[in-house]
């Protein structure tokens, strides 16, 4: 539990039955075989951070601060990323701020603990959103760490973090500052998206390869942030056959943008053969052409991505994906969708997808989070954009009606004044993008949802928000062609809940978050989380450890609703804080 007394904000232990270790990697490209090119020149080391179960014993004379190094720096580019300017953000990095003495709830450069010969310990890989980098989301992979899991969590240099540091041979370092960009989705600005995420799937494709050459002890990297040399060889044989690489066994995770990009990845591999067709596009009479991404000669990618690979997406930001180069992938449905429909052993969903209250009240970030996750992503999408224009053609007439009624004497037999006028408009809502179904009797979100706040970096003003929603997506053929089936995608609202819940910024700063976004319980929001990417994972049949949350806080009293985490994501559930998003009403 987070202590209110100490004035150092601190993260609550995992949840699992195991201690969590963990290890920084930076290796440089040069020694990693590159099936795709270098996006950008600058970048020339992978960055990543493993989070993995170690001995009950194991000890370390050093602890790991949350805030990288160098602090001041990273403190000078947090305060810069929340909008303090550059005298302000300077004068902040001066002084010793109470998080750089927070740690991370993990044990440094400790052995992994041994495990039986015949069986490996399941992988996932966690790609981080917009302000983060590879420790935001420690309280989540320790989490998974402490259940037997291995979790593994690059930084990306694509501009999403406040910044970001390159070290060298020599020991000097680069930096690489955060990319601001507007969140209208104008071509300029989905240009720039696109590439941040050419580059942050490049980076995954190079860090599963990096996985798959220590998995087979064929070949050790230079760490170059490791503390000595000799611990930098003993860390790249420590990995030899311990991790379960086969195909469809990674398990692709990410929060926001980092969802988004593993949306573009997994996609961009399971359907690195289809042509798509330029017709009436920019790049029409482009010859030199490229897809985003295309793993030519990446076998062992290629392989792992299957449809049934385990994908967990929290909050998924997908406007990137409705770029001219990457719609046409956009459009396809998830690789899940490929799976034998008659398969009765199937359960749970193959692909999970979180979404908390605050992202939830945007109408279109979920509804392009719904199309995504939709069998027909294009139809989905053509009711989404159907539906904003039917509103604006709405909003039009409400603000000529008002225009009208202002402008004319009230009635003799009206008892409704000017004023009364005044207080009606002030509660039109002013943004084009409100569903036609926003009302109490249709909402769709529960009770306990907050009313509508700002929203954080990854999302839009409130201006594009509404407090409910209520779609239809047409059936299709395509859709009619791919019926419901337990291992097709689901979604799950977590009420009462903020986007930065998802990430470790709920957890250290609680009160300020709850003032803010009017989000409760954050640990036991972590613990959903948790438990959810724990069924899905055992559900395609990986073997983490069962749940049994080992901490006195109220994530404990999820036991009395629920066996084991199996049964959040079945009708068996009878979680309350746990709600099903129907992707199709």
């Amino acid at each position: 539990m987070i202590s209110w007394l100490s004035p150092v904000p601190s993260l609550p232990e995992p949840l699992g039955p195991h201690k969590v270790g963990t290890i920084e990697w930076e290796i440089p490209i040069s020694e990693i075989p590159l099936p795709t090119p270098v996006p950008d020149p600058q970048i020339s080391t992978l960055k990543f951070r493993i989070f993995y179960p170690t001995l009950s014993t194991a000890t370390s004379k050093i602890s790991e601060p949350w805030l990288p190094q160098p602090q001041r720096a990273w403190s000078q580019a947090y305060a810069s990323f929340m909008g303090a300017s550059p005298k302000l953000s300077s004068l902040v990095a001066s002084f010793p701020f109470f998080l750089n003495y927070t740690k991370l709830p993990a044990t440094p450069d400790t052995p992994l603990l041994p495990r039986d010969p015949s069986s490996k310990y399941p992988v996932v890989v966690f790609s981080h959103g917009l302000g983060g980098n590879f420790n935001t989301y420690s309280a989540i992979c320790t989490s998974l760490a402490s259940f037997g899991i291995v979790c593994v969590a690059p930084e990306h240099r694509d501009g999403s973090a406040p910044i970001t540091f390159i070290r060298a041979a020599d020991g000097t370092t680069t930096s690489i500052g955060y990319q601001r960009y507007p969140h209208t989705p104008t071509p300029d600005v989905l240009t720039s998206r696109n590439a941040q995420l050419r580059i942050r799937v490049w980076e995954l494709e190079q860090l599963f390869t990096v996985l798959t050459r220590l998995n087979s002890g064929g070949q050790q990297f230079s760490n170059y942030a490791a503390r000595d040399s000799m611990t930098a060889k003993s860390d790249s044989l420590s990995w030899n056959n311990k991790l379960d690489l086969r195909p469809g066994r990674v398990t692709w995770a990410g929060h926001s943008f980092g969802a988004c990009a593993m949306v573009q990845l997994v996609k961009s591999v399971y359907y690195s053969k289809s042509t798509p067709s330029l017709e009436g596009t920019p790049y029409e009479n482009d010859l030199d052409w490229q897809p985003l991404y295309k793993p030519t000669s990446n076998f062992d990618l290629v392989c792992q991505i299957t449809p049934g690979s385990p994908i967990a997406l929290l909050d998924l930001w997908a406007m990137p994906l409705h770029a001219e180069q990457t719609r046409w992938l956009f459009e396809k449905p998830l690789p899940c969708y490929d799976q034998d429909p008659t398969d009765s052993g199937k359960t749970t969903p193959t692909v999970v997808a979180i979404v908390t209250a605050e992202f939830y009240r945007h109408t279109e970030l979920l509804y392009r989070m719904r199309a995504a996750l939709s069998p027909s992503p294009a139809e989905a999408t053509t009711t989404l954009e159907g539906r904003i224009e039917s509103s604006n053609s709405r909003q039009e007439r409400e603000e000529l009606t008002k225009t009208t009624a202002l402008s004319a004497p009230p009635s003799k037999n009206s008892s409704q004044t000017s004023a009364d006028v005044d207080v009606q408009s002030d509660s039109i809502s002013t943004s084009p993008h409100v569903s036609s179904a926003s009302s109490p009797q249709t909402s769709s979100v529960p009770s306990r949802t907050p009313s509508p706040i700002p929203g954080p970096s990854d999302v839009p003003s409130p201006a594009s928000s509404t407090t409910s929603v209520s779609s239809s997506f047409p059936s299709g053929p395509e859709r009619a062609s791919r019926p419901a089936h337990p291992s097709h995608p689901k979604m799950y609202l977590v009420p009462s809940s903020a986007h930065l819940s998802q990430s470790d910024f709920g957890l250290l700063f609680p009160r300020l978050v709850r003032y803010l976004t009017k989000a409760e319980e954050p640990e036991e929001i972590i613990a959903l989380n948790v438990r959810a990417i724990l069924s899905m994972m055992r559900g395609t049949g990986l073997e983490p450890e069962p749940f049994k949350c080992s901490q006195s806080s109220k994530a404990a009293e999820h036991e009395k609703d629920a066996a084991d985490e199996d049964d959040i994501l079945t009708e068996r559930c009878k979680e309350k804080r746990f709600v099903p998003v129907p992707l199709a009403d």
